[in-house]
């Protein structure tokens, strides 16, 4: 009976932690069924509360920095993290992070709603080739999504191409990070969503 009541208290203290956002540093950019996406800046000196992750996350990160993830345990591991970095981790990490570097640590994450990949693709056409028949290049693939560069030049727009899936374009404009969200079957060049010349794509399995 003793084990049976510290299991049953452990899990009301994890049910009862906050999630992973809002907290102090972050700002929303986007929120639908599928996704919410935020800015995150890991601000040095202003630790997150203890916190649980509650859905998968992919994002990249744009701007390089330190930071510190601190265990419910209180262990402490360092991190150092380049620009351009991908990040994919699976929900339920309970940990608290705080920014130790001068310039903050700055990316874009989105959290994937469902619990799972959906299978939701749009019906074949030969419209317009897929990301893969343009020349991006691939970052990461899993079972739940799948990333791409997206680099044209500065100028001139890029080819049109199709979205096989519902997707989320990523880039940044004078260190302005935004976001869109484009349904599954969208044919398009992507500097019609409004970007310049470089853009990170994440398909959504």
């Amino acid at each position: 009976m003793p084990r049976i009541t510290a299991i049953f208290a452990a899990l009301l203290q994890i049910s009862s932690l906050p999630p992973a956002y809002p907290r102090v540093g972050t700002t929303k950019l986007l929120d639908n069924d599928r996704v919410q996406v935020w800015n995150i800046a890991w601000l040095k000196g202003q630790p997150s509360p203890l916190h649980r992750h509650v859905y998968d996350l992919v994002g990249v990160y744009y701007e390089p920095g330190d930071r510190m993830i601190i265990s419910p345990e209180g262990n402490r591991r360092p991190v150092s993290t380049k620009a351009g970095d991908i990040a994919f981790q699976r929900k339920g990490v309970t940990h608290i992070e705080e920014g130790i570097s001068d310039s903050p640590l700055r990316a874009v994450f989105i959290e994937m709603k469902n619990d799972g990949p959906t299978g939701r693709t749009a019906a074949p056409s030969d419209e317009a080739p897929s990301m893969s028949g343009i020349g991006a290049k691939q970052l990461l693939d899993n079972d739940r999504v799948t990333v791409w560069a997206y680099s044209y030049g500065l100028g001139p727009d890029g080819p049109r191409h199709r979205h096989d899936r519902d997707t989320v374009v990523v880039w940044i404009q004078d260190r302005t990070p935004h976001a869109v969200w484009l349904p599954a079957g969208t044919v398009h060049a992507e500097e019609q969503t409004g970007v310049i010349s470089e853009a990170t794509i994440f398909e959504l399995k």
